[in-house]
């Protein structure tokens, strides 16, 4: 992060006074890790968000705050007490400006609000940015009959969700102190953020708290109640047996049924955070290994999005985006492939070579279609006047941009359009070392990364993104077979922008089906061990 001063102004929002941080090299402003709920700890656990208690004297919002709790490179981190957001604006008194709350991807058992550094877009959009710390994993999607109060917001174990419509309350009510507008707020999201935001718009809770929607990287995924609370029990019987309470899963089965709801519940609650993630601690795209976003009736509609057709929701903007190589790195990191690069063997072994690439092309373009295509068809069949602009963001995969075999693992990954929006490059140069962020590409990036804030700060500002003197951005619209996906793409020098087609599944399958590169066998281990069970597929 840039250099920070100390700020003499304080600021009075609701629940006290706050002293935040001057980021002189950006012309910024910040104020990191304010809290805006009460601390979910001991009982508190597995309930909603409470209003948080006022504290007294000037809280020093100069640093971020704890993550939720989640394993960061093998290792536990974080703290059940991680309900804090964060707060950048340029450093000058302009009132009134839009708000763009970002929600952290990570599968939601992993990631925090400090993953996006919002202080160098909130200038180049001015605007202010907002990011949000909400509980993941089981503390923050978890759903035990033993643990049912009544009370259908504590009972619907959509913890997560309620943290995030709990901070967007919190910004309706202090935004203003900020120089914020509450009356134009987006919400947006990477990944499984992305798909929380557009569970935020599912809910009956969401209306009202945001105005429109930016969506990278993630679909329409809920989960039924069964399948939560299937999983709840599978993670009471791991617990029972690492802590020794019993020794085989018959006796398992024997001490659930002999037990009250009151002495299994008082069980759940004495585990330590950290036990709960070293059993949730990879979801691979997968609902079944996580179920979250739990369709409880309250806070998600029975049904999901299925339904959407028979609930009153507002016609909002939204920009919807995909990177076009959005699998590469799940695909990578399949046993059997990640093996063959640790070995240094993929890129000498023709066979292998040629089923990677399949892999990487049908599963990002599945994956792609999922996100975008079909989001927005479910949108538009509910909604038909429903203001929708999607792109495809692809830098990475042209000639001459990047290091070749790293443009052949990767190309233009999950996630990699973030820094373009944020400016902050260095976490791509800590994962991909070979040449991806240089000199030599420099030039045609920040005319790319300067394109999509340009876009981004007039949807911010008017729900719609096009801008004068830069391409046409058009609405997307019901015709499958229409060019209107926006191609996000630079060379070394210069951007390369164009519409294009977009993805239709039945097309892909049919070209994965007949496709000579593979042999029956390959496309069979796609089919049934590689894209099974995954949110696309």
């Amino acid at each position: 992060m840039s250099t920070r001063e100390p700020m003499e102004e304080i600021i009075t929002v609701s629940s006290g006074q706050l002293k935040g941080i001057r980021l002189p090299e950006l012309g910024a402003i910040a104020w990191l890790g304010i809290p805006y709920a009460e601390p979910p700890i001991h009982k508190l656990r597995w309930k909603a968000p409470r209003e948080i208690e006022a504290w007294t004297g000037v809280f020093p919002a100069s640093d971020f705050k704890n993550n939720s709790v989640q394993f960061i490179q093998g290792e536990p981190d974080g703290s059940e007490d991680c309900l804090f957001l964060n707060i950048w604006r340029p450093d000058h008194t302009e009132a009134g400006l839009p708000v763009f709350v970002f929600l952290h991807g990570g599968g939601n058992i992993g990631g925090s609000g400090r993953d996006f550094q919002g202080g160098e877009l909130a200038c180049k959009t001015n605007s202010i940015v907002v990011t949000v710390n909400y509980r993941l994993g089981a503390m923050g999607f978890f759903r035990h009959p033993s643990l049912r109060t009544g009370d259908p917001l504590d009972d619907s174990g959509n913890y997560g969700l309620l943290d995030v419509l709990h901070a967007l309350k919190w910004l309706h009510k202090n935004i203003v102190c900020f120089g914020g507008n509450p009356g134009n707020i987006t919400l947006g999201g990477q990944s499984a953020g992305a798909r929380n935001a557009l569970a935020a718009y599912l809910s009956p809770l969401g209306r009202g708290l945001f105005h429109k929607l930016f969506i990278m990287s993630g679909g329409l995924t809920t989960a039924v109640t069964e399948q939560s609370e299937e999983k709840a029990d599978d993670i009471l019987t791991e617990l029972l047996i690492k802590t020794g309470t019993v020794s085989t899963q018959d006796e398992t089965r024997e001490w659930i049924s002999t037990q009250s709801a009151d002495k299994i519940s008082d069980f759940l609650y004495r585990q330590n955070a950290f036990h709960f993630v070293e059993i949730i601690r990879e979801t691979g795209l997968q609902m079944a290994a996580f179920p979250h976003l739990i369709e409880d009736g309250t806070v998600i509609p029975i049904g999901g999005f299925d339904n959407l057709n028979n609930l009153d929701h507002p016609s909002l903007p939204i920009i919807l985006g995909s990177t076009a190589s959005e699998f590469s790195e799940f695909t990578l990191g399949d046993t059997h492939f990640f093996s063959l690069v640790q070995k240094e063997e993929l890129a000498g072994n023709m066979e292998e070579k040629k089923l990677y690439e399949a892999a990487v092309q049908y599963g990002s373009d599945l994956y792609a279609e999922f996100n975008v295509e079909q989001t927005t068809e479910i949108l538009l069949s509910a909604i038909p006047a429903m203001p929708i602009y999607a792109y495809r963001f692809a830098w990475g995969l042209r000639d001459g941009v990047i290091d070749p075999y790293i443009r052949f693992l990767i190309g233009a990954p999950h996630g990699a359009d973030i820094p373009f929006y944020t400016g902050d490059f260095s976490g791509v140069q800590e994962r991909f070392p070979a040449d991806v962020i240089s000199e030599h590409n420099e030039p045609g990036r920040n005319m790319l990364s300067s394109l999509m804030r340009d876009y981004l700060r007039h949807f911010l500002y008017t729900g719609n993104p096009n801008t004068e003197g830069q391409p046409a951005w058009q609405r997307y619209t019901p015709n499958p077979r229409s060019a209107e996906i926006l191609w996000l793409d630079a060379n070394q020098d210069q951007t390369i922008v164009q519409s294009v087609c977009k993805l239709v599944k039945k097309d892909i399958l049919s070209q994965m089906d007949n496709d000579p590169r593979l042999a029956a066998e390959q496309r069979n281990w796609l089919k049934n061990n590689l894209f099974a069970g995954r949110f696309f597929w």
